[in-house]
């Protein structure tokens, strides 16, 4: 089987990164023809950049276009995404399904329902968002960075 694995590397290691390579390394090591697409958040630096960032971390034009020809040259059978915030985008779902190849995401945090990505705030679990099924109490309670705005974005 062919298979693409993404991953959006944050500026500071973590678990996530582990995961990705090291199942890349083990899909490989099964006899699987693995190609790994990553990309970092190094460029975020500075007012500028994250304004940047933050809005092309809704949807990413050159982030779709990467992966299309990134899918177009490897031709997968899946691709497995794992962290696609900020930089890859959820643009990578719309290429996948253009491509007409499955896509297998790991969650590894609650990022899609939770600013913070941890369901945590204040010392106690937090699930105002998921109950509300909205972004506002993420939003009204700054949880990404201690920022609204970065709220708004990440629970976009």
């Amino acid at each position: 089987m062919r298979i693409l694995v993404t991953h959006n590397r944050y500026q500071q290691a973590g678990g996530e990164d582990v995961v990705a390579a090291s199942e890349a390394e083990l899909l490989a090591s099964h006899g699987h023809t693995v190609e790994r697409l990553a990309v970092d958040n190094d460029h975020i630096k500075g007012t500028v950049s994250q304004i940047g960032a933050s809005i092309n971390s809704i949807y990413s034009f050159e982030s779709s276009r990467l992966l299309k020809r990134t899918i177009n040259h490897f031709m997968p059978d899946v691709v497995h995404v794992h962290n696609f915030f900020p930089t890859l985008t959820p643009s990578v779902f719309y290429a996948c399904a253009e491509a007409g190849v499955p896509v297998v995401h790991t969650l590894h945090n609650y990022r899609i329902v939770c600013a913070s990505a941890t369901l945590f705030r204040d010392g106690a679990v937090c699930e105002e968002c998921l109950q509300q099924r909205s972004i506002l109490p993420g939003i009204r309670h700054a949880c990404y960075r201690s920022s609204r705005f970065g709220s708004t974005v990440s629970g976009l």
